[in-house]
């Protein structure tokens, strides 16, 4: 009972970094919010002992269900004619997280996986859990994931604005919407949840790099094409799972951990830079050989939050279907198949 009063007095804490987060209009306030919140707490010492391997699985379950949700038949079908695009662009986030892995390694004292891992284009749950998982410098790699994801979501709306200037016009091809008619009844719901678990166990017994995610993210994908249908959840479901992994993450920032967080800011921001020129590098390419218009592209290659870059095509007239399938295959391709790579190179 003592570790459950611990669990929600943590929680608690993290939700009062998303209310002041999102009252700041700060980018991605659950999560961000709950790190900076609960890592404080941590930081001065009163972050109370509970269960953290439990929790984490279970919310990597979740965050594998979210994650799910975009693998549908609307996906597959609209994949097919940008195939070949989606697979340079995600080969290409791999060399850009691998630049900026080595520009982060060779500008600060953090170890060569911890680098690797800051620098990925991948999300800062996945690679943070992950790299806990490897005994990496979880806080180094949050912390330099936090810079990069603030410094690339603030600019790449100017960046598309100004590249759309700079390159000759191209007309956008009409919106597609490809949406599921039926959703899931209510005890679809039960089977949804258990597959997942069984996906997130099975991975994770496996050792599979991230397993909770993946297992659960394939199962729940699988499962809602096979009874051809999609599920929803409440946002504040979303933004509930968010805060816990939050808190997870900022269990890793101890008193030591947070001494050393200032050194890691020119590492961060040098190696945000590295990737924002990298993903504009391939949108050009991806514009040039594509159909697809310049701000679709710019969009559609940056290295964000998927969320908050699918809102971006959606304000600013791209094409948000298009830009989510690029979104989601970068976040996959990283979250499945980086950490290999990662491993292999230790």
């Amino acid at each position: 009972m003592e570790q459950l009063h611990g669990f929600f007095f943590v929680f608690f804490v993290g939700f009062l970094g998303y209310l002041l987060f999102s009252h700041l209009k700060i980018p991605t306030p659950a999560i961000l919010g709950s790190i900076i919140a609960t890592g404080v707490l941590n930081a001065a010492g009163f972050y109370p002992k509970f269960e953290i391997g439990k929790i984490s699985f279970l919310a990597r379950t979740m965050l594998g269900i979210m994650l799910g949700k975009q693998i549908n038949r609307g996906f597959f079908i609209h994949m097919k004619s940008i195939v070949v695009y989606v697979l340079l662009v995600s080969v290409g986030m791999f060399v850009i997280s691998l630049v900026a892995g080595y520009t982060i390694y060779h500008l600060s004292d953090v170890s060569f996986a911890t680098a690797l891992l800051a620098g990925a284009a991948g999300g800062i749950a996945e690679m943070g859990t992950f790299g806990m998982s490897i005994q990496a410098d979880a806080g180094a790699i949050v912390f330099m994931h936090i810079v990069r994801l603030i410094f690339i979501i603030v600019l790449s709306p100017w960046i598309a604005l100004l590249v759309e200037k700079a390159v000759p016009g191209k007309t956008a091809r009409p919106r597609l919407q490809f949406t599921e008619e039926l959703f899931f009844r209510k005890y679809d719901y039960v089977f949804l949840v258990g597959a997942a678990l069984l996906g997130a166990y099975f991975f994770e017994t496996l050792r599979v790099p991230n397993g909770p995610i993946i297992g659960a993210t394939l199962a729940c994908g699988l499962l809602a094409i096979y009874i051809r249908r999609t599920y929803r959840f409440d946002s504040k479901v979303r933004c509930a799972v968010q805060i816990t992994i939050g808190l997870i993450l900022g269990y890793n920032i101890t008193p030591d951990v947070a001494r050393e967080l200032p050194q890691h800011l020119l590492p961060g921001l040098v190696a945000s830079v590295v990737m924002l020129a990298g993903s504009v590098l391939f949108a050009l390419i991806l514009y040039k050989f594509s159909s697809l218009d310049i701000v679709t592209c710019v969009l559609s290659t940056s290295p964000a939050g998927l969320s908050q870059v699918v809102f971006l095509a959606d304000e600013m007239g791209a094409e948000p279907l298009t830009t989510s399938i690029f979104q989601t295959s970068r976040l996959l391709s990283i979250v499945a198949f980086y950490p290999w790579i990662v491993m292999a190179i230790m």
